[in-house]
């Protein structure tokens, strides 16, 4: 499913294929920890390497995407329960 996070990542960094370092914010980590984890895959979302081992971390649009939506509607479930919302 692509949504409208899809393309305003892609917007943002130009790539489908995000370097980990531009985007770790979005877990709340610098970039030393965040490859720690990548090296570990022990991250929120999947990542890989495009060449040899050296190479950076990446992270797809759509998963980082999908990770994005997930948090969003969560935030947006809790916002409405203490709101009184439906």
């Amino acid at each position: 499913m692509t949504t409208t996070t899809v393309f305003l990542l892609l917007a943002e960094f130009g790539t489908g294929h995000i370097p980990l370092e531009k985007c770790c914010h979005h877990f709340g980590m610098k970039p030393e920890e965040a490859n720690r984890r990548a090296a570990r895959q022990s991250l929120l979302v999947p990542v890989f390497r495009l060449g040899s081992q050296k190479s950076p971390w990446l992270v797809a649009a759509d998963e980082l995407a999908k990770y994005i939506d997930e948090q969003r509607l969560e935030a947006t479930k809790q916002w409405r329960k203490l709101h009184g919302a439906l």
